[in-house]
């Protein structure tokens, strides 16, 4: 008899049966969220076309654009289209040797000393920029250089020894 009624009042009560359609409300909810996510069929068409080789292709929105983050040619890129398919803003991770002939010796002529630890292509409506930061052994630098190879500090900072 206790075991029907403990049965009853859980399957019953109202506050377990509020916990369960808030839980089953949560799964839905989540379970959709991929599908969110997901741009048009046109921006895919564009974005397989431009980037045929792309891997771990994973798509977010960022508000009113689509952003795609993958993996092309051992270098990362992050790229932000509008729902018209148009690239607003991009960003592309890569090394020293994948930069332009010009920036490379921009950099090096100002900065002989100094070792490239990381670069940064940034392609906008403005064209396209390189960030790069730079080091040696008491200083890490932050630089932008333009693609004619204009190099300027944005900063620098002390390294922690």
């Amino acid at each position: 008899m206790k075991r029907n009624t403990l049965l009853r009042v859980a399957v019953f009560h109202p506050m377990f049966n509020l916990k369960r359609i808030v839980l089953l409300a949560v799964l839905v909810l989540c379970s959709q969220l991929p599908l969110f996510a997901a741009p048009d069929e046109a921006v895919l068409r564009l974005f397989h076309r431009s980037f045929p080789e792309a891997e771990y292709i994973r798509w977010t929105e960022d508000g009113e654009y689509d952003v795609v983050c993958f993996v092309q040619n051992e270098s990362q890129y992050r790229i932000w289209y509008d729902r018209q398919g148009t690239l607003i803003y991009s960003l592309r991770y890569c090394g020293e040797n994948e930069l332009p002939l010009t920036v490379l010796r921009g950099v090096k002529k100002k900065y002989r000393d100094m070792h490239i630890e990381g670069v940064t292509e940034v392609t906008n409506k403005a064209g396209v920029i390189y960030e790069l930061m730079l080091c040696d052994d008491k200083k890490w630098y932050a630089v932008t250089s333009t693609v004619s190879g204009n190099v300027a500090l944005k900063y620098s900072m002390k390294k922690q020894l």
